[in-house]
């Protein structure tokens, strides 16, 4: 089963807190993310550490060895001592998804926002921006789709190595979505995709390595952040 998470930030967002959230997450994390000129940013980037380690305690309990996180040679997060589990984290405005398979998995949310939609044309194929441009809501299509390229970007976890323009995605709804390969015009078999919806200000897909329409999640489960924070054992000022 495809497993979609998502955790709201909190509405009190402070240094101080930020600080103590700090201390849960590895020294290598602590510096990177006092970089962040933002808080929002910090926070959105700590809560998707966080849910994460949330969701493997409840789902696995205890790891033997422990959660460790590297990178392959792409950039893509797995975790090193746990190869069978597969995670992917997104964030945007005020939410942050983690998707959790037994296969590769890409997640991408995104905050709908003003877009100039003659843009599309440099990142979407002629069908996929043709889709866009006669839906009724050419922004909220413009961000199903973009989330969709994006997920199945993740899931095979190569990067921009992957020209958006490399494969079509054709959307006939919510969890019947088709993936083409357009040099070779074969479909793309072994990812399937699925978006769900948050609420009407945000884009979220999920794509899946090995998966099935049948085997995603009907709709995410939200934790809250002081839900998480209990189930870690935190005391965050909010």
């Amino acid at each position: 089963m495809v497993e979609v998470y998502i955790c709201k930030l909190p509405a009190m967002r402070e240094g101080e807190a930020l600080d103590e959230l700090l201390t849960h997450v590895s020294t290598e994390r602590q510096i990177r993310l006092k970089r962040y000129h933002k808080v929002d940013d910090a926070y959105r980037s700590i809560i998707g550490d966080l849910l994460l380690q949330f969701i493997l305690e409840k789902r696995y309990g205890s790891l033997m060895g422990g959660v460790e996180i590297e990178k392959n040679s792409y950039g893509k997060p797995f975790l090193s001592k746990h190869p069978a589990i597969h995670y992917n984290i997104s964030h945007s405005g005020d939410y942050v998804a983690c998707a959790l398979h037994d296969e590769e998995v890409g997640v991408d949310i995104e905050k709908t926002g003003p877009f100039d939609l003659e843009l599309a044309k440099g990142f979407f194929t002629e069908e996929e921006y043709g889709q866009v441009w006669e839906a009724g809501d050419r922004l909220a299509a413009f961000y199903d789709m973009w989330t969709l390229k994006e997920s199945y970007i993740k899931a095979v976890g190569k990067g921009l190595s992957i020209p958006l323009r490399d494969f079509n995605v054709s959307r006939n709804g919510m969890d019947d979505i088709q993936l083409t390969d357009v040099h070779s015009n074969k479909p793309i078999t072994d990812y399937t995709c699925k978006q769900y919806r948050v609420d009407s200000e945000y884009s979220l897909a999920v794509c899946a390595h090995l998966g099935s329409a049948a085997g995603f999640i009907d709709k995410p489960i939200c934790f809250t952040f002081e839900r998480i924070c209990e189930g870690l054992k935190l005391t965050p000022k909010t």
